[in-house]
């Protein structure tokens, strides 16, 4: 079964290296089950709170695929032990 993350851009903002980043809320997902695609929606997500360019009628939702919790935190934490600005406020004690 292929599965796919739904995300939307909710924002941008600027990581300690000086990098813009965009901040993506996750929506849904679409997933394949043999008959067919078919997309699931988070019921409390208003889309009507996303920015959009002046002048678009539309939102552009993006495909991830997707990555399940313990694959983003293990690589998360690897990302954050490996960097050498290491952010002493992440750690949970």
């Amino acid at each position: 079964m292929s599965k796919f993350d739904l995300c939307v851009k909710s924002g941008s903002y600027t990581d300690r290296n000086g990098n813009e980043k965009v901040s993506w809320e996750n929506v849904g997902v679409m997933m394949d089950n043999g008959n067919g695609p078919y997309i699931l929606i988070k019921p409390w997500i208003n889309f009507a709170g996303f920015p959009r360019e002046d002048g678009r009628n539309h939102l552009i939702v993006s495909l991830f695929e997707h990555k399940d919790n313990e694959q983003r935190n293990s690589r998360q934490k690897d990302d954050d032990f490996q960097n050498e600005n290491y952010n002493e406020d992440k750690i949970p004690f």
